[in-house]
């Protein structure tokens, strides 16, 4: 009988070892998360470079564009102001005109950079530049943490990831999260009269 006891205790303790070992490793694997709990280290927002390009007609006569390349001039030059780092390339076998065409709508001459030695047939013009591309984490991919138990403190594998990839989507230019551009021109006259204001040292109370 006391020979069983003691097999039953030892059996006990081998299983509470063995319980702790376990309760260890899924303590460790528990968690992708980085040890800092900092999930801007989990889920990175990549930069990368990409090159947007459009073709459009150039009109026979005058500088008017067709209605649909109209359309989407305006869309490449709105990209262009929101991210692009470098000049437009334009490709035409006759950069004077596209020069024209481009200044009446919008493009100052030193934001282009012509080649006129293009294979692009007449009357189409090629404009490209580089852009910065945001690359965002993929979320909701893994829900089998169990956010219950976590011997480490530390947040579920999930966590902060719909944020960074917000932040990824959203961004005007995504070179600004690598270097951001300077600050140009003085804030607006209306700003600058009520930062006046406030800075100024307040006049003394009026004689009671």
């Amino acid at each position: 009988m006391t020979l069983t006891n003691k097999t039953f205790i030892s059996s006990v303790r081998f299983l509470a070892v063995i319980g702790v070992v376990a309760v260890s490793v899924a303590g460790c694997a528990e968690n992708k998360i980085s040890e800092s709990g900092n999930y801007n280290e989990t889920y990175p927002i990549q930069v990368a470079r990409e090159q947007v390009s459009i073709t459009i007609s150039l009109p026979a006569n005058g500088t008017a564009l067709a209605r649909e390349d109209e359309r989407r001039f305006k869309m490449f030059l709105r990209d262009y102001v929101q991210r692009g780092r470098t000049q437009i390339t334009v490709e035409s076998v006759n950069p004077d005109h596209a020069s024209n065409v481009l200044s009446a709508n919008g493009i100052m001459p030193g934001e282009v950079n012509f080649i006129s030695d293009s294979t692009t047939p007449a009357p189409n013009a090629i404009l490209s530049f580089t852009a910065n591309a945001a690359i965002v984490p993929e979320c909701g991919l893994d829900w089998s943490d169990n956010t219950s138990f976590s011997p480490k403190n530390l947040p579920y594998d999930n966590y902060g990831c719909a944020t960074r990839r917000n932040m990824g989507l959203t961004v005007s230019d995504p070179g600004d999260l690598i270097q951001s551009q300077p600050i140009s021109g003085g804030s607006a006259p209306r700003s600058d009269a009520a930062i006046g204001t406030y800075n100024a040292p307040s006049a003394p109370a009026a004689a009671q």
